[in-house]
C-alpha cells in the first residue's frame, strides 16, 4: 500500500491464514500475543477462539514466508473472552502462554507437542483483559485479569507454577479496561498503578495488597456491552512522564485520546482527542510504538468489521503520526474491508522496523477475503532504523 500523504509510512499486506474454522459463522477469535515459542529468533502468533469448556483452541504461527506460516495448535480451553499474556511463567527460558484461570507450559517441543494445561484458578474463567506486570516491585511479573463479571485480580505465581496461584482483589472492573498495557506510576511515588477506563487504581502501599480507586479519568463510555477501552500507558510526548492513551472499543463512534497526568499525581487531567476525518467503528485495537524510525511514538488502531457506523462496510487500520509538540497526524495504512481485532506488534527479521499482526473478532460476509475469518500480517516496509536495514 502506497504510503498516506505527507508520510513515510507504508505497508505491505499478506495473509497469514484463511482457512480458521468459524461455526455456524461466528469466529469469537482473541486471545492475541507474539512471542519467539520456538526460540528460532523470530516472534511467532498467538491467537485464541473463545468456546465452552472443551470448544476453544489457542493456535500459533511460525513464519515460513510473508505469505507462508505454519498453523499449530498451542492448547485447548484456555477459558479466556479475549485476553492472554505470553511470558515465562516457570522460569524454564522457555515462552508459556497465560489465559483465564489457565496457564499452558511450553514442553521445549512447541512444533511438534500442544502445550501442557495448568489450572491457576478453576474460578478465574472468564476474563475479558490478561496482562502481565510486576506490581509488588520484586522483580517478577504478576499476572492482572479483568471482567465486569469478577472484577479486577492479580495473581502470584508460586515457586511450583503447576500449583495454585494466590489471587488478590483490586476492586470492580469494566468489561475491557487494561490492556494492553493500562498500568504505570501514576500517584507519582514509583508504585506501579492501574488504569481501568474511568477509574484509576493507586497502588498504595507498592505491594498490592491495597489499592485506592480514583474515578477522574475524563474517557470510557457505555456501549452494547458495557463500558470498554483499550489502554497503555507510554511516553508519548517525550518529556519523561507517561501519558494515557485510550481507545473506545465495542462501540461505533469511537474516539483515541491522549490523556495528560496534569498534576503528576493523578488528581487532575486533561484530555486531547485524536484528529479522525471519518466517523470510527469500534477500535478493539491498539498500540504506541515508532512505526517510521523517526525517534517518536505513534498511534496504532483497526477498526473492527463489527460495531461500524451506519452504512460503512470499510474497516481501516489507523497510525496516528506523532509529529513532535503534541500534534499527530492521521494516516490510513490499510483500507481493503478487513478489520481488526487485538493487534499485535513485533519486528519479524531484525530489520528495526515494526510490523504488524491481527484479525477479526468474527468476519463479516462483506470483507475483503470473501467473507472468511483472516489472519494478516502487515510488513513495515518503511524507513529503518538507525544503523539498521540498507
Amino acid at each position: 500500500m502506497p504510503s498516506p500523504p505527507g508520510s513515510t509510512l507504508k505497508f505491505e499486506h499478506h495473509f497469514i491464514d484463511t482457512t480458521l474454522p468459524t461455526p455456524g459463522g461466528i469466529g469469537d477469535y482473541g486471545q492475541t500475543a507474539v512471542a519467539d515459542l520456538d526460540k528460532d529468533g523470530k516472534p511467532d502468533f498467538i491467537l485464541g477462539r473463545k468456546g465452552k469448556e472443551g470448544e476453544g483452541t489457542l493456535y500459533w504461527y511460525q513464519y515460513e514466508g510473508d505469505s507462508k506460516w505454519a498453523r499449530h495448535v498451542l492448547g485447548r480451553d484456555s477459558a479466556s473472552d479475549v485476553g492472554l499474556a505470553a511470558l515465562d511463567v516457570d522460569g524454564d527460558g522457555w515462552v508459556d502462554a497465560v489465559g483465564s484461570g489457565v496457564w499452558f507450559r511450553n514442553t521445549g517441543k512447541p512444533r511438534e507437542q500442544e502445550f501442557e494445561r495448568h489450572v491457576f484458578d478453576p474460578d478465574g474463567g472468564g476474563a475479558h483483559d490478561v496482562i502481565a506486570v510486576d506490581l509488588d516491585g520484586d522483580g517478577k511479573l504478576e499476572i492482572v485479569t479483568g471482567s465486569a463479571e469478577k472484577g479486577l485480580v492479580w495473581y502470584k505465581v508460586p515457586p511450583d507454577a503447576a500449583k495454585p496461584w494466590a489471587k488478590h482483589r483490586i476492586g470492580p472492573c469494566v468489561h475491557g479496561a487494561i490492556a494492553p498495557a493500562g498500568f504505570g506510576d501514576i500517584a507519582g511515588n514509583g508504585h506501579v498503578d492501574l488504569v481501568c477506563a474511568d477509574t484509576w487504581f493507586e497502588n498504595k502501599d507498592g505491594k498490592g495488597t491495597e489499592w485506592v480507586p480514583h474515578k477522574n479519568i475524563p474517557f470510557g463510555r457505555v456501549g452494547p456491552f458495557g463500558m470498554c477501552v483499550r489502554c497503555i500507558m507510554a511516553d508519548v510526548d517525550g518529556d519523561g512522564r507517561k501519558e494515557v492513551v485510550m481507545a473506545d472499543c465495542d462501540i461505533a463512534d469511537s474516539k483515541v485520546a491522549v490523556l495528560r497526568n496534569t498534576d503528576g499525581k493523578g488528581g487532575r487531567w486533561t484530555r486531547e482527542d485524536l484528529p479522525m476525518s471519518f466517523p470510527y467503528g469500534s477500535l478493539h485495537s491498539l498500540a504506541v510504538a515508532d512505526f517510521n524510525n523517526d525517534g517518536r511514538l505513534d498511534i496504532l488502531v483497526n477498526e473492527q468489521e463489527e460495531l461500524l457506523p451506519p452504512g460503512r462496510q470499510d474497516p481501516r487500520w489507523v497510525i496516528w503520526e506523532n509529529l513532535g509538540g503534541g500534534r499527530f497526524a492521521e494516516r490510513i495504512i490499510l483500507d481493503t474491508k478487513l478489520g481488526g481485532h487485538e493487534l499485535q506488534v513485533a519486528d519479524l527479521d531484525g530489520d528495526g522496523r515494526l510490523d504488524i499482526f491481527s484479525k477479526p473478532w468474527s468476519p463479516a460476509g462483506w470483507n475483503g477475503c470473501g467473507g472468511k475469518m483472516h489472519v494478516d500480517f502487515l510488513r513495515n516496509a518503511g524507513p529503518f532504523a538507525p544503523g539498521k536495514g540498507k
